[in-house]
């Protein structure tokens, strides 16, 4: 049987299962605790998502952390289990993900997701856009944007040109890899209003988890033209 451990005063992240019948939770004063889920539950984006939690294995009323092969400590007795429906309000208190003790430092991660996001951005380099461009109809090209960056050109919007180019999907005003999202997914606004508070920038991740930003008014519309203007 697996454990989930988190402190008391994170309970909010645990509004992501709060919908999961069959998980059943209890307080131990400052620690909160649920049990009963599905193996495949584990393993789900909900539960990753979870900040500051801890996931044990019960053998023998010792606790092994997931994978590990040396016990932690007992599991608390005493405690009094209901559903996680029942203990956890409709309506969370908010929480300030702002603030984080000094032994409780996030740093910020992108981690595969299962996930599937329709691309909303292509980054390329000038000769695959500019073999395109030179003989695509002017239709393919009116719904995006466009921005050259360092060596490469960053395209945006839908529908993608059909050319080689490592592809981005959009979330708030972040560019993240395909098939990869915030280790702490929950957290993307507040990472958003440390970053981007103003909202005028597209902020572009890479998938060693550095970044950089656009400004939203430096992209401009995609055309030969504008094309061969900037590179003339």
């Amino acid at each position: 049987m697996y454990f989930l451990e988190i402190s008391k005063k994170h309970i909010d992240f645990l509004g992501a299962i709060r919908d999961w019948e069959n998980v059943k939770m209890a307080f131990d004063g400052e620690f909160v605790w649920a049990k009963d889920f599905y193996p495949e539950q584990l393993n789900a984006i909900e539960i990753q998502q979870i900040p500051f939690h801890s996931i044990y294995e019960l053998k023998e009323n010792l606790l092994f952390k997931k994978g590990s092969l040396l016990p932690v400590k007992k599991l608390p007795s005493g405690l009094l289990w209901s559903p996680i429906i029942r203990a956890i309000p409709v309506t969370l208190p908010k929480f300030n993900h702002n603030y984080f003790g000094i032994d409780q430092r996030l740093e910020l991660h992108l981690k595969p997701s299962e996930i599937e996001n329709e691309a909303y951005a292509l980054l390329t380099d000038y000769n695959e856009l500019k073999t395109y461009i030179e003989t695509a109809p002017d239709f393919r090209l009116k719904p995006l944007k466009w921005i050259v960056v360092k060596k490469n050109i960053l395209l945006l919007g839908k529908p993608m040109l059909p050319i080689k180019g490592d592809t981005f999907w959009l979330k708030n005003n972040f560019l993240l890899p395909a098939g990869y999202d915030f280790e702490h997914s929950v957290l993307s606004k507040t990472i958003e209003q440390n970053l981007n508070l103003l909202g005028e920038h597209l902020i572009v991740w890479n998938t060693d988890n550095s970044c950089f930003k656009i400004k939203k008014d430096s992209l401009k519309p995609l055309s030969i033209s504008s094309f061969r203007l900037t590179f003339s």
